[in-house]
């Protein structure tokens, strides 16, 4: 009998170790240098943004559709830039001390756009890189609105879509409520 109950109290310890939580290490946040985000929203819309010490990258391929939004967006927000325009492409620039300090390429279903950091002011970066997050909301998006984006229409996305985010966390707090009973 004694035995029996040695055996079972090891077995049971045994056991408690083996499924004992260990607290987890968390992951390294701090870093320097690149960040990048890609968004794909489908197999015709990508945008990708690269932003490190030294330059700010973004490209992006999208439906022809969206070319006119993207082009009256830009001419709006790059008003000061040189201009050259060939066929039906445009190429903002800028060149400082025989340098090229800023380039933006768009094309019929892609764009492309570089900044040079270390040689333009901070708020030309933040006048750039506020451009590119205007232009990812656009790109990746499907509406209709003049701008290629309608608030309404984000809210009512937003609020299906944390419908079915609600409805997941539901089924999985009752799988994980029957694992403890």
């Amino acid at each position: 009998m004694k035995t029996a109950y040695l055996i079972f109290a090891c077995m049971f310890t045994l056991v408690l170790a083996a499924n004992a939580q260990v607290t987890p290490i968390p992951p390294n946040t701090n870093f320097s240098g690149n960040k990048h985000t890609s968004i794909t929203t489908s197999v015709s819309n990508t945008t990708s943004v690269s932003n490190s010490d030294d330059s700010y990258k973004f490209t992006a391929k999208f439906q022809e559709s969206k070319k006119a939004s993207i082009q009256k967006i830009l001419s709006k927000r790059l008003k000061g830039y040189h201009l050259k325009r060939a066929g039906k492409n445009y190429v903002w620039s800028e060149v400082r001390n025989g340098s090229l300090v800023f380039e933006c390429k768009l094309t019929n279903s892609s764009l492309k756009m570089f900044l040079y950091k270390n040689e333009v002011s901070n708020s030309a970066y933040k006048k750039v890189s506020a451009l590119g997050v205007e232009l990812q909301k656009l790109i990746s998006k499907h509406t209709n609105s003049d701008y290629g984006y309608n608030s309404v229409n984000n809210a009512r996305e937003n609020v299906r879509r944390a419908s079915r985010e609600l409805k997941r966390a539901k089924e999985r707090l009752k799988i994980v409520e029957r694992g403890n009973n």
